[in-house]
């Protein structure tokens, strides 16, 4: 089989693009202290990437006492900056409303408005053609499609990539080429949860000789060693190889969490392929996918993921990250009503995030990318909460902002957190809204990050072009975080400033002349207060304005919050339970119907609840520190 090739694949066999690099290539690990845990990470793994990348370490870049003052502040006030902006923000238009500039309030508050209808149309149109691309793509024979695109290219040597040669490397690499290998990291996940994730792998039609299962535990749950070698045994055979990794507790650098278990089971991974498989650290034909422990794959991610992988140009096959749809509905049947409405709204978020062209996409939870983009960057960091945003933005800052993350539409499920108890499950998805809102603290790594790149890189004008790339990422961290933070307050605010604080300046648009209409009160009020009646014109434009935006949010929301009904008919047979004992998710209509009830009733609690609120306790407590333990949320049979 090609997993045992006699011989290496060397960066110099392949054909990656010629990127015009920053710097000299080389090995980097952006961060700010170095783990002595995972040795192979420090400066990169394997030898020199192909990958062109930055060094950023802050032991080479930082070399003069004013850098490193420079560092200091711009770390502090990237620390004080979300907290700035949500509650200074905040609290500035309370004051100003207060103290009578409140037509400068409202004009603040309709802009903010408007964006938010823009992006809440976006979401609404990307999230129906999210739904008609999974749709699409449930039922396609990848391999079939592969064998397609490869004949209508019409090139010998392409075609001669569909046969499967052992002893040669000098062919193109072909379908049976491509290594799948998945990391799961796990802790405390109750056995039957865990086996149904690895059963999901298992469905890979090549799962016995090309895909390898690295089931990374932590040491320091009780019985971890008996509950692998049950796995281990049952699934013999099942998979070219399967490597339990233990990851010990209290390694200097590592925060308990998921992050640093990857680094250290990436570690073992590296060192067992070159040990046991003769694989290099940058062998060409590795892909790894990262997925959560209660995680079901669709049937043929993998194949469609091997398509996908070969059919994207050298040029971006290595600086390419892979995403499914992530589906919070495993145990959609037990949720609560507030749950269900935060779990549809994330749910088709994401899709709707993938579908749309334009938006720079941060991978969530689970993913995949190439060896050679994981071993070019040092792996994953051990002393960081958020693995999934904070391996990219990293793919991202060492590469010049290069790395994108592309849709593959096979929907990955999951659960939701859940406890025994009806309070408990709502306690828990609040422990897990909290955890994601420290993703904020990304926001610091970033800038951080970036203002390193700018001391590293050599000439004015690839400051600009880094700066340049990196700003979607930027946008895209600021835009998830603060969007959350502010739409559950600020829409309320302007409400509040409309109907109290500004009852004297504006009317309803009726005629302004005094003694008639609606406006007489007001005009009449105003006067009395020094309010010219071209203020109240003024006034009177921008309610008009924010009322209907307000009003058009509202039906987007309620509308794209059925679409979830639709989506969840495409994936209701692998959803827990007896789906058709529910009389109302028999039927798509009445589904869709109760849906658009939940969602008027309790959509804005909810997003305040497990949007804005965690999103207010997160930005205060990055101001003091920027390293969180990670807290798991519930699920029923953990203990």
């Amino acid at each position: 089989p090609p997993f045992t090739r006699k011989k290496h694949v060397t960066p110099a066999d392949l054909r990656l693009p010629r990127m015009a690099p920053l710097v000299e290539p080389g090995s980097m690990r952006p961060d700010v202290a170095l783990s002595e845990a995972c040795p192979p990470q420090q400066r990169g793994i394997g030898g020199p990437s192909p990958i062109s990348v930055l060094k950023l370490s802050q032991r080479a870049v930082l070399v003069d006492r004013q850098s490193r003052i420079g560092f200091q502040i711009v770390h502090m006030a990237a620390r004080l900056l979300p907290a700035l902006i949500i509650y200074g923000g905040t609290v500035g238009l309370l004051v100003c409303a207060i103290c009578k500039y409140r037509w400068g309030v409202l004009l603040s508050l309709t802009l903010y408005s408007f964006y938010m209808f823009v992006m809440s149309f976006a979401f609404l149109i990307h999230a129906f053609l999210g739904c008609v691309k999974v749709w699409m793509n449930g039922h396609k024979n990848w391999y079939a499609e592969y064998c397609y695109q490869m004949e209508k290219q019409e090139r010998p040597e392409e075609r001669r990539m569909l046969t499967r040669q052992e002893d040669s490397q000098d062919e193109e690499m072909g379908w049976h080429d491509v290594i799948h290998i998945v990391m799961v990291p796990s802790y405390k996940t109750p056995m039957e949860v865990l086996e149904d994730t690895v059963d999901s792998c298992k469905q890979f039609s090549l799962a016995k000789t090309n895909l390898g299962l690295v089931l990374a535990f932590e040491e320091r749950e009780a019985g971890i060693h008996e509950k692998s070698a049950k796995i281990c045994e049952r699934y013999e055979g099942q998979f070219r190889f399967i490597l339990p990794t233990f990851h010990p507790p209290d390694l200097v650098g590592h925060l308990p969490g998921k992050s640093s278990n990857e680094c250290w089971a990436f570690t073992k991974l590296v060192d067992h392929l070159d040990k046991v498989h003769r694989i290099g650290a940058h062998d060409p034909r590795v892909v790894i996918t990262i997925i959560d422990d209660d995680s079901e794959l669709h049937d043929r991610y993998f194949e469609a993921l091997t398509y996908h992988f070969l059919l994207q140009p050298e040029s971006t096959r290595y600086l390419s990250t892979w995403q499914p749809p992530i589906c919070h509905f495993k145990n959609y049947l037990r949720q609560p009503a507030l749950v269900r409405i935060s779990t549809l709204f994330a749910t088709l978020n994401e899709l709707a995030c993938l579908a749309n062209p334009v938006d720079c996409h941060v991978p969530y939870s689970s993913y995949s990318l190439s060896l050679i983009l994981a071993s070019g960057v040092g792996g994953w960091d051990p002393e960081y909460l958020a693995e999934d945003w904070h391996m990219f933005a990293k793919c991202n800052l060492v590469t010049g902002g290069q790395v994108r993350c592309r849709p593959i539409f096979l929907p990955l499920l999951n659960y939701t957190p859940e406890e025994e108890t009806y309070c408990g499950t709502l306690v828990s998805r609040w422990t897990q809204a909290k955890r994601h809102a420290l993703g904020v603290s990304e926001i610091i790594y970033v800038i951080s990050t970036m203002y390193l790149a700018v001391l590293e890189v050599e000439t004015f004008k690839g400051k600009l072009v880094y700066l340049w790339r990196l700003s979607p990422l930027l946008g895209k961290f600021s835009q998830v975080h603060f969007i959350n933070g502010m739409s559950a307050v600020w829409n309320v605010l302007a409400q509040l400033v409309i109907h109290y604080y500004m009852w004297r300046s504006w009317c309803y648009g009726s005629p302004l002349e005094r003694g008639s209409g609606t406006c007489s009160l007001a005009v009449a009020s105003a006067t009395q207060n020094g309010i010219a009646e071209e203020q109240i014109v003024l006034n009177s434009s921008m309610v008009w304005a924010q009322q209907r935006v307000t009003a058009a949010m509202a039906l987007i929301s309620i509308l794209s919050g059925g679409f979830g009904a639709f989506y969840f008919q495409l994936v209701k047979d692998r959803v827990e339970g007896d789906v058709n004992a529910h009389c109302y998710l028999r039927y798509p209509l009445l589904h869709w119907a109760r849906v658009e009830l939940e969602v008027s009733i309790f959509g804005l609690l909810s997003s305040f609840i497990y949007g804005a609120a965690p999103l207010w306790i997160a930005v205060a407590r990055i101001i003091r520190s920027v390293q969180f333990t990670h807290v798991i949320a519930g699920m029923a049979g953990r203990t």
